[in-house]
């Protein structure tokens, strides 16, 4: 199998899928939730058997060992089979504009950015190094949300302020929910039959945050 465990470690919660790549067909996906509350609960699905935990769970490490004991109940993980985990992380900044294979440099980025995401890099971040520990022999890589919007013009991501003050503070648009916004133009792209490169799409995502954004040719080019 070329096996990938995606992970999406917030606040509180893990979100997880396994992916069998060769399809790509989904083995299982799963929800740790109220991480550090007196029940947490792990809703676990693997084709069509469902694993339930509840009990406490003080951190992010033992929802990750909840989540491998699901996996073990239901579609067991040989560490020695995934080709790599995947991490969702909200803020990138400036410095990514591609997935990065995680390294050193990278946990160092992502945690310059914590100003920028206060509530959510710290949780990436928590969620990646006790992922590091589980898993250590494969890669790990960060897909960045704000990534697919580095393509934005200057005229786009710039706020009507001092450039040396917005320099100084980072302040710009940087533009959220680009996993979302790259992965639904591609798929509208697809539904109706037009060429990527030559397409012009406004995608939506509409969630627990929604924004707006334009894409030309498969790059994002002005986000809300």
């Amino acid at each position: 199998m070329s096996l990938v465990l995606v992970l999406n470690s917030g606040s509180s919660s893990i979100k997880y899928a396994l992916f069998d790549m060769r399809g790509p067909t989904t083995l299982a996906s799963g929800l740790v939730e109220r991480i550090g509350e007196p029940t947490t609960t792990v809703t676990h699905e693997a084709g069509r058997t469902s694993h339930v935990i509840e009990r406490h769970l003080a951190d992010h490490k033992e929802g990750l060992a909840a989540m491998v004991e699901a996996f073990d109940a239901t579609v067991p993980i040989d560490p020695a089979t995934l080709t790599a985990v995947g991490h969702r992380v909200v803020h990138g900044g400036d410095r990514f504009a591609h997935p990065a294979v995680i390294d050193h440099e990278v946990m160092e980025a992502i945690r310059d950015c914590i100003p920028l995401a206060p509530l959510h890099n710290p949780a990436n971040l928590l969620g990646i190094e006790d992922a590091l520990l589980a898993y250590p022999d494969c890669p790990h890589v960060a897909v960045f949300d704000t990534a697919f919007h580095q393509s934005m013009p200057q005229a786009s991501y710039r706020y009507a302020l001092n450039r040396d003050v917005a320099d100084r503070h980072r302040i710009r648009r940087y533009g959220f929910h680009g996993t979302s916004h790259a992965y639904v133009s591609r798929r509208a792209a697809q539904f109706l039959d037009i060429s990527l490169h030559d397409s012009r799409i406004i995608t939506l995502h509409l969630g627990n945050g929604a924004s707006a954004c334009a894409v030309r040719g498969g790059a994002s080019v002005d986000t809300s």
